[in-house]
């Protein structure tokens, strides 16, 4: 998968929200301008027919006009929100007009409704136009056209920017995914090369002398089962580091006191403390309880303890304590020594990862146990940070949890 793909993906995760998006918003602006666009017409209908049916409807918005003979007006009437002028231009709009209802504009861009209606008066027959002045509805609507379009066109460009942006980002865990897996299959490949190289040769040797015996071979058989067991080990930590990575978690979890597996887990390393003459402390409150399984906090306390033995020198210090916050158990190990640069902390928890790749004392170490155990810290919804001084000392920090059991009262 090259970067065109990603591209490609990217585009798809891109045009096909922003068009949903686009087509949301326009459909929305153009639906609140027709619908307001047909309220105000039927108002303005309204008004000209209540106008039309009788003399007593009061409005400052419509003018009589009536004619009688000859297609002369002879009477009309209006308020004083019009000119003469304008009354005038209305009047010679709609004087002689055969159609029952119609609407024009005049010079002075007023827009105007009008409806005719037939009259008797005096035994005579007349026509009765009467005009609505609808221009600050018409500007109503244009002013609202204008807004929409504006807001339109905003949200338009919002929508651009944010899927722009989300598109982005959204690609990213999956390019990341791939390169981890890339990365991963690479350090992996490195790692068993040296083993393979190892075991290669070693039963080259041993197949060039076909008379020799197994205790004659002995030195080459040890070499090689010795890199066998390291293969297996990266195999095997790599199966957990993808378990626990994808979700795929078949370990029984329950809600369990912790004191005595981390306990446990100390005293197993208190032989490797004692040969490099390594003070090792335990402190711990009472009944801790959280959600997991004893296999998982073994190991997160296993890989913490060996990674500290292994960068603590001769007479140093190692302090393991376990403590109960408000919501967390908190397991704190710290262990003098050189100390860990700050930029490198920043990768501490990456997979192959190792502070110093000369160090003569990692054994089978691939630098993948500090990924591990943040991979089972992650599934627990926990924390586990580090931070260092340099030649002073290393603090690892693991939050799990409290199980639901801590907060019930004990009988």
């Amino acid at each position: 998968m090259n970067d065109q793909v990603f591209r490609k993906l990217q585009r798809k995760f891109f045009y096909v929200p922003l068009a949903i998006g686009w087509a949301f918003i326009i459909l929305a602006c153009s639906l609140v301008f027709l619908i307001s666009r047909v309220q105000t017409l039927t108002d303005i209908e309204n008004d000209l027919l209540k106008a039309a049916a009788g003399p007593y409807f009061q409005s400052d918005n419509y003018v009589y006009v009536v004619e009688v003979e000859n297609h002369e007006p002879t009477t009309y009437y209006s308020p004083d929100y019009f000119t003469r002028e304008e009354i005038q231009a209305v009047v010679k709009n709609v004087t002689g007009k055969k159609v029952e209802s119609g609407s024009f504009n005049t010079q002075s861009g007023r827009r105007y409704k009008y409806i005719s209606t037939t009259v008797k008066e005096s035994g005579k027959t007349a026509t009765k136009y009467t005009i609505i002045d609808c221009s600050k509805s018409y500007n109503y609507l244009n002013i609202m056209s204008i807004t929409l379009t504006c807001i339109c066109i905003v949200g338009m460009l919002i929508i651009f920017l944010f899927y722009y942006y989300f598109a982005k980002h959204a690609i990213e865990p999956v390019k990341q995914s791939f390169l981890r897996q890339q990365e991963l299959i690479a350090n992996a490949s490195h790692e068993l090369k040296t083993p393979l190289t190892v075991v290669r040769t070693n039963l080259e040797l041993i197949q060039s002398d076909p008379s020799s015996t197994v205790e004659d071979n002995r030195k080459w058989l040890e070499s090689a089962a010795y890199q066998l067991g390291r293969m297996q080990s990266l195999i095997l930590d790599m199966l957990e580091l993808t378990k626990y990575e994808s979700n795929k978690i078949n370990t029984q979890r329950e809600d369990l006191i912790i004191n005595d597996i981390v306990e446990g887990m100390t005293l197993s390393f208190e032989a490797i403390c004692y040969e490099k003459s390594i003070t090792l402390d335990y402190i711990a409150d009472e009944n801790i309880k959280v959600s997991a399984s004893t296999a998982e906090i073994e190991k997160i306390v296993g890989i913490l303890l060996d990674n500290a033995i292994k960068y603590t020198p001769q007479n140093g210090k190692m302090t393991l304590q376990l403590q109960k916050t408000r919501r967390y158990a908190v397991i704190t190990l710290t262990n003098t020594g050189e100390g860990i640069p700050q930029e490198k902390i920043d990768h501490i928890f990456d997979r192959f990862y190792k502070v110093d790749s000369s160090h003569k004392d990692t054994g089978n170490s691939f630098g993948l146990g500090l990924s591990i155990a943040k991979s089972i810290v992650d599934s627990l919804k926990g924390k586990i940070k580090c931070e260092s001084q340099l030649g002073e000392y290393t603090r690892f920090t693991v939050e799990l949890p409290l199980s639901v059991l801590n907060f019930l009262p004990n009988k």
